[in-house]
């Protein structure tokens, strides 16, 4: 029986600066966003155990309380599968930068789909 191997590659933390107290890892994932009624499209630039850095168009808050599904794509945990995770949280920071607005949220609960 032949299985096939996986191409495995350790992600490596960011340099931890400032007040963060877990390593942030980049990753960039699909995400869906929930806040105050409305769905907005992103992509993560970097995560925690603690929190997310969303890339958006739109720039939200700090103190909005968000709702977001960051997806995972076919391959990355195994082969044929995908999978999300369901976190929800707040905005603690946001800014613009040209062309791209950032939104930093504390993640609250999580549980994967």
């Amino acid at each position: 029986m032949d299985i096939p191997s996986l191409l495995i590659q350790r992600l490596q933390p960011e340099v931890r600066t400032g007040k963060r107290c877990a390593p942030r890892y980049p990753i960039r994932l699909p995400v869906q966003v929930l806040a105050d009624e409305k769905e907005y499209e992103a992509t993560t630039d970097n995560i925690s155990a603690n929190g997310v850095l969303l890339r958006m168009k739109e720039l939200l808050a700090p103190g909005t309380i968000v709702e977001f599904l960051i997806h995972i794509p076919e391959g990355a945990i195994a082969p044929n599968e995908t999978a999300a995770v369901h976190c929800t949280g707040r905005v603690v920071r946001s800014y613009r930068r040209p062309k791209m607005t950032y939104a930093a949220a504390v993640i609250e609960e999580y549980s994967f789909q």
